[in-house]
């Protein structure tokens, strides 16, 4: 009996024992959790206190004691010219915003602005270079002392702000610098080199086109001269004027003779009907009609013939030759008028053309510092910190409950 009796007694004290087991377990978890809940409160507030308050802290001091001010000068600029297409360019701007030449002079500008060279002429002008490396200055401030020369320009561009409106054309230039009279010193001096690159670009144009006409009208004034001499040569070698006056001449005392042949002609047969053949009369008008037959011979071999006793040249030749040469005269002369026209019409059109950089707006000498911008800088980190912070409280949090 007793045999039979003990297994559910066995399994009842087996049974009390787990039961125990149990309880304490739980009372463990109860003792952990009421330990974390005791300690809980101050975690929080010693992570706040280092990861936001302690960083809010050191930069506030930071932008209190010891940063930089950075001060803003700005102005205004237009870029206009004076040519006849102005009044065009601008009545068709109200159709068209932005429409015209004065728009890409202005790019052009806002370019130069923020090129390497104004940096470099501002560096070799005012010592821009060594001016951000001063150590008056904070150090996240100020250019890096080992700074390259690419540092640099990506430091002069991050101190700048140039814009430009393409309905009205201005272009807007504002410049920081540590001192306000430092900055106003910034912005007249890329005025005055921003009109000297404005005015070079158009004087180059210019000057290119009215350098091309000046040469043709050069090689117009040699070919011209070249036409003269050649002229010159050849009265003097033939030794005749002009060969067309003389062939008119020529022909005129030709007809001339003729006529009076035909005249001692007409006499001579009119004499025969009544005189002898070898009368005096007779005998006379015919040595006169042989010496004009003569004459007429050798006026017309100094026309068209060619001597026997000189071999001069035709003379028909030498008026071939010479309408010629004054063909090519009057076509250098017409190319040297043509020259003095474009050269004219040039100098006219280049000077229309001519670029100048007007100041709306005189740079401004700030009262101010502009940068940094403490508040909204100081709210943007506290936004940021209490951000991270939250990320990783969250991350904290569920990491512990995968572990539980």
């Amino acid at each position: 009996m007793d045999a039979v009796e003990n297994p559910p007694a066995a399994e009842k004290a087996s049974g009390q024992n787990r039961a125990a087991k149990t309880a304490r377990a739980l009372l463990r978890k109860l003792s952990r959790s009421s330990v974390a809940a005791h300690s809980s409160p101050a975690k929080p507030w010693l992570g706040l206190a280092l990861f936001v308050v302690l960083p809010l802290l050191v930069v506030s001091g930071y932008y209190l004691f010891w940063v930089s001010d950075r001060y803003i000068s700005a102005t205004q600029l237009i870029v206009k010219d004076n040519g006849s297409n102005q009044s065009v360019s601008s009545s068709l701007g109200f159709l068209v915003p932005g429409m015209g030449t004065d728009n890409q002079d202005a790019f052009l500008v806002v370019n130069y602005i923020q090129s390497l060279d104004m940096a470099l002429y501002l560096d070799e002008q005012l010592g821009l270079a060594e001016y951000y490396q001063s150590e008056r200055y904070d150090t996240f401030s100020r250019l890096a002392a080992d700074a390259s020369q690419e540092d640099y320009l990506e430091f002069y561009r991050s101190h700048i702000a140039v814009g430009h409106d393409e309905t009205t054309g201005i272009v807007s230039i504002e410049m920081q610098a540590f001192e306000p009279a430092f900055a106003k010193r910034l912005v007249e001096t890329v005025i005055r080199k921003s009109e000297d690159f404005v005015n070079a670009i158009s004087n180059q144009l210019a000057d290119k086109q009215v350098a091309f006409v000046r040469k043709e009208l050069e090689l117009a004034q040699t070919k011209l001269r070249t036409s003269k001499q050649e002229i010159l040569d050849f009265q003097n070698s033939n030794q005749v004027v002009s060969p067309e006056e003389l062939t008119k001449g020529i022909s005129a005392i030709i007809q001339g003779l003729e006529a009076k042949l035909a005249e001692l002609r007409a006499k001579l047969t009119a004499a025969k009907t009544y005189l002898h053949s070898d009368s005096s009369q007779v005998v006379s008008l015919q040595a006169e009609i042989n010496s004009l037959e003569q004459q007429i011979q050798s006026e017309k071999v100094r026309l068209v013939g060619v001597s026997e006793e000189g071999g001069e040249e035709r003379l028909n030749s030498l008026n071939a030759h010479f309408q010629n040469l004054q063909l090519e005269l009057q076509f250098a002369m017409d190319a040297y008028q043509a020259s003095l026209t474009a050269l004219e019409s040039a100098r006219m059109e280049a000077s229309g053309k001519l670029k100048h950089l007007m100041v709306v707006s005189q740079p401004s000498l700030a009262e101010e510092a502009e940068y940094p911008h403490k508040l909204y800088n100081l709210a943007s980190l506290a936004i940021i910190l209490l951000l991270i912070y939250g990320i990783g409280k969250m991350l904290v949090a569920s990491i512990r409950d995968h572990r539980v």
